[in-house]
């Protein structure tokens, strides 16, 4: 745009953005044409107009799930953490369910060292 153009003249055009849109399936893009004939429309409004539907149906599930979240978020009250520590503290203090033991390096019951040596 020139600079010799006043602010005014730039302030009322409206603001239009260019988004190439390619189909790989040529079918749709026939058919947008076929409606577009139809309904006396260009095939970019058209496209628009039904892209613009299809966001708002998948924003509001978008805010939908959002706002049960946030709710979910909100009722957590943390109750039962301490409880839940208290055990866990508890729970250490008690004999381990399996005695640990020292492994002999000649033991190999399972045969892993052997299938690692295999295959060097």
């Amino acid at each position: 745009m020139s600079r010799a153009y006043p602010l005014i003249m730039t302030a009322e055009r409206p603001t239009r953005s260019v988004f190439p849109l390619r189909f790989e399936n040529e079918r749709t893009r026939e058919l947008l044409r076929v409606i577009a004939e139809r309904r006396h429309t260009s095939m970019n409004q058209l496209a628009e107009e039904m892209i613009e539907r299809e966001l708002q149906v998948l924003a509001l599930g978008l805010e939908s799930s959002l706002s049960r979240t946030i709710e979910l978020l909100r009722s957590y009250r943390g109750e039962g953490r301490a409880e839940a520590w208290v055990a866990f503290a508890d729970a250490e203090g008690l004999p381990e369910p399996i005695a640990a033991r020292r492994a002999r390096p000649d033991e190999d019951p399972f045969g892993v060292v052997r299938a690692f040596e295999a295959g060097a």
